[in-house]
């Protein structure tokens, strides 16, 4: 009997033995076969890619004793990767473009603020779209309501007018692959704006009209990094324009005095305007 009882007790061991390792390879074939942690953690970030969508609006402005019949398209492009052509930018955009103008010959200007981080409304409702707010300037504005204008400022009746809302500001974003890393970066924001005015200039036939930069405070560095990338792209700008330009960082540094002295004569207008120097 002592015997048959360890034959029992040996036979229950190498039981519990198998029956052990068909369960540890069992779990094994599950995970294995389960996404990884950092598999999934990938394909959540993949941003859903979207159409290019416009909405497009005519429009009137008084300009100047003129009246300007006008086309406003407000929309987005998709700028691609080179490297597998896949979409990993939506960039949008308002665009005025005058009806019944030569695009042959009518200029196209693209204007973006700076920051970096700005997206176009402050050029866009601030200075130069065919509408406006109303400010108090040169007084301080005050809190809402605010009031939209025609804009006697605007460009428009000398160009078209493309504001182009930077990547990861105002509507444009991330979609597909493309992560926040691809855009943050000085090379990185003048690849993606590169690619936009090709995709413009392309979709829209302007690759024979005159084309301008126009940048404001980062966006003039941006403007001088772009012109060269535009045109190693096959798309030569005919001029390019700088507003509240920083083209040389260093210029703050203790000991220089350009600043001083670029800044003389606005100090100055502003005195003459308020009556602090004689006139």
């Amino acid at each position: 009997s002592q015997l048959l009882r360890r034959s029992c007790v040996l036979m229950l061991g190498t039981l519990f033995a198998v029956g052990t390792m068909q369960s540890l390879r069992a779990q094994e074939q599950r995970h294995s076969e389960e996404p990884h942690a950092g598999d999934t953690n990938k394909q959540e970030k993949q941003e859903p890619i979207p159409p290019e969508k416009s909405s497009v609006t005519k429009h009137d402005l008084n300009l100047d004793g003129k009246t300007l019949h006008y086309t406003a398209t407000a929309g987005t492009l998709l700028i691609r990767d080179g490297e597998d052509d896949h979409p990993y930018g939506s960039i949008f955009y308002v665009a005025y473009t005058l009806d019944g103008a030569d695009p042959t010959s009518r200029p196209v200007t693209f204007l973006y603020n700076g920051g970096p981080g700005s997206a176009s409304l402050w050029l866009h409702m601030g200075s130069f779209g065919p509408m406006r707010i109303e400010t108090a300037s040169p007084n301080a504005t005050g809190p809402a309501p605010y009031h939209l204008v025609p804009n006697q400022y605007s460009l428009l009746d000398k160009s078209d007018l493309v504001f182009i809302d930077a990547p990861l500001t105002g509507f444009s974003k991330t979609v597909g692959k493309g992560t926040d890393k691809d855009f943050r970066g000085v090379d990185q924001d003048i690849k993606a704006f590169d690619k936009f005015v090709v995709r413009y200039v392309t979709l829209n036939n302007r690759w024979n009209s005159p084309k301008y930069l126009f940048g404001e405070s980062y966006g003039t560095p941006r403007s001088a990094g772009l012109a060269d990338a535009l045109e190693e792209d096959g798309v030569y700008v005919n001029g390019v324009v700088l507003l509240s330009s920083i083209l040389n960082f260093g210029d703050g540094a203790p000991g220089l005095d350009e600043e001083y002295i670029g800044t003389l004569p606005s100090y100055a207008a502003i005195a003459w305007y308020h009556n602090k120097v004689q006139n």
